[in-house]
């Protein structure tokens, strides 16, 4: 093949978004962080599938229609770091292929090229040895061989770029000291590795397919909407994992949330097969408020917007927080925010969740506070996406940065006195959280043992015990320092408000600091601190 034409171009995102899907297990096992988050395979294939399923039924010869079409999609649809920088990727890839009907060789190295630029600008502070890496040798090298080769095929070129991509996959140990010491790849570069195979093999005449018996509709017809509140039984009220569940619904379902509130979960998905998910809930629980709804894909919205006059409301400035935990989601609402995504660990928010909100909004000025570091670039896509109001994206990291941004925030202020003193708010705060280990690993040189607690600080895991309270305890004794007086403590739904009160009392014993406890309500952290 000389030339690529529309048709394989969409056979190949096809069989690359199945075997992309077939391996999210994988990939996301080679996440070197051993806590519960928004894992790099879900996010990768979350975002990729938005794209392929609206790009295989849009109705355009044209490759450089399509690929720019995709990349739309990719761009609303991306989760999670990986899954934005992977889109930046198709976002290159489709602006390289402008106005063409049909990609030569040639064509289609330049536009992998400028995809692997394109993605570099997108991230403040690249590292290398990650999805960049890869995806940037691979074009690099594919450039190179087509020009040493100027007659070779579309399928000479793929099976080159293939290799050169697991060359450069195999190398990012070497690259990243914390992936050797773990003995893994980094995922964000399998994944794209698992793109370009995908791609490969459907050139190969191998089109890849999916595992699962059932596979997801790629009919925007016959979507069903699914949403239904499960009361926990008594095993699930201790064991239930939202992690767990969320990845098993990731085989044939879309655009999931799961959000658990003490011993209620909701679980909102977009699926072909409405009752294998209520069969599935069934299995934790009791069930109410059971609703099952036709949809279309190319109008569903993420979230129920159940307060439009609030959102209506003209005002000169407005804030977004991101967070997840009915006591946080109040106390953020005490503090003049005006709209909650809910999401962070397990659930990233998409770039279009970010969108669709910024659009309802009726503020000159609004202010982000992503509050965990793997929805920064998403929050970020977002604000260049909309351009008729000023959007801020602010560097919040965790749940205690942006309650003192919002506290340091000011509506009789302009608007860079306010980004001056939110930001002095969120650099004055130190934030510990503690939650189990979901799997064996050494970070550090520290030995962790899946369900061990660990006390973080800063993507730093400072210890790994099997008892909370010492795993608290060693975390505080880590963080404090003498220039510190108040300390806020959040508990969440795995523990109480009176175990809540011996951490400080221990603060305040020991430290005499003063502090204040908070009921969260939050999933998979016990504790979430903010010194300050």
């Amino acid at each position: 093949m000389k030339v690529l034409d529309c048709k394989s171009f969409k056979g190949m995102i096809q069989s690359a978004a199945n075997h992309l899907e077939n391996k999210q297990d994988e990939i996301d096992k080679l996440n070197v962080f051993p806590v519960p988050d928004g894992d790099t395979g879900t996010n990768m294939k979350m975002t990729f599938v938005a794209g392929v399923n609206e790009t295989v039924n849009y109705l355009n010869d044209f490759i450089g229609d399509t690929a720019k079409f995709l990349s739309k999609n990719m761009l609303m649809g991306a989760r999670g770091n990986s899954g934005v920088i992977l889109s930046q990727i198709f976002k290159g890839l489709a602006n390289g292929l402008a106005g063409l009907q049909k990609a030569n060789v040639r064509e289609l190295a330049n536009a992998f090229v400028n995809g692997s630029r394109i993605a570099y600008k997108a991230v403040m502070r690249p590292v290398e040895g990650t999805i960049l890496t890869v995806a940037r040798e691979m074009a690099d090298y594919g450039l190179h061989y087509v020009e040493q080769n100027p007659k070779c095929s579309i399928e000479d070129y793929f099976d080159h770029i293939r290799m050169m991509a697991q060359e450069s996959l195999d190398r990012t140990p070497e690259l990243l000291p914390v992936l050797k010491e773990v003995g893994v790849v980094d995922s964000g570069g399998k994944g794209f590795l698992t793109i370009i195979e995908g791609m490969d093999l459907y050139l190969k005449n191998k089109p890849v397919k999916l595992l699962s018996a059932q596979e997801i509709s790629q009919a925007v017809e016959t979507g069903y909407c699914v949403e239904v509140l499960v009361n926990l039984n008594d095993l699930y009220k201790r064991e239930f994992s939202i992690e767990r569940l969320t990845r098993s619904l990731g085989r044939t379902c879309n655009d999931i949330k799961v959000i658990k509130n003490n011993n209620q979960v909701t679980i909102h998905v977009h699926t072909s097969t409405p009752g294998d998910i209520i069969n599935t809930a069934h299995r934790f629980g009791e069930l109410e408020n059971i609703k099952v709804e036709k949809y279309s894909s190319q109008h569903s919205s993420a979230y129920a917007y159940e307060n439009d006059e609030k959102l209506k409301e003209h005002k000169k400035y407005a804030i977004i927080s991101v967070c997840n935990g009915e006591g946080i989601k109040e106390l953020f609402e005490s503090l003049h925010v005006d709209y909650i995504i809910n999401g962070g660990q397990t659930m990233n928010p998409a770039t279009e969740d970010f969108v669709n909100i910024l659009n309802r909004l009726n503020a000159e000025n609004v202010f982000i506070l992503p509050n965990n570091s793997n929805i920064f670039l998403a929050a970020n896509q977002a604000k260049d996406i909309v351009d008729d109001k000023n959007v801020y994206v602010l560097d919040t990291k965790s749940i205690p940065q942006g309650i003192s941004a919002c506290i340091n925030f000011s509506v009789e202020l302009d608007v860079q006195d306010n980004i001056d003193n939110m930001n002095m708010g969120i650099s004055s705060i130190k934030t510990g959280s503690v939650t189990q280990a979901i799997k064996d690993t050494t970070y550090n040189a520290l030995e962790i043992k899946k369900n061990n607690y660990m006390g973080i600080s800063d993507k730093e895991v400072l210890v790994a015990t099997d008892d909370m309270l010492e795993a608290t305890f060693t975390l505080l004794d880590n963080l404090i320092d003498e220039d510190d007086s108040y300390i806020t403590i959040i508990y969440g739904s795995q523990t109480d408000e009176e175990t809540a009160q011996q951490v400080l009392d221990y603060v305040e014993e020991k430290y005499d600091m003063e502090g204040q406890i908070v009921n969260g309500q939050q999933d998979l952290y016990p504790f979430i601190l903010g010194i300050e």
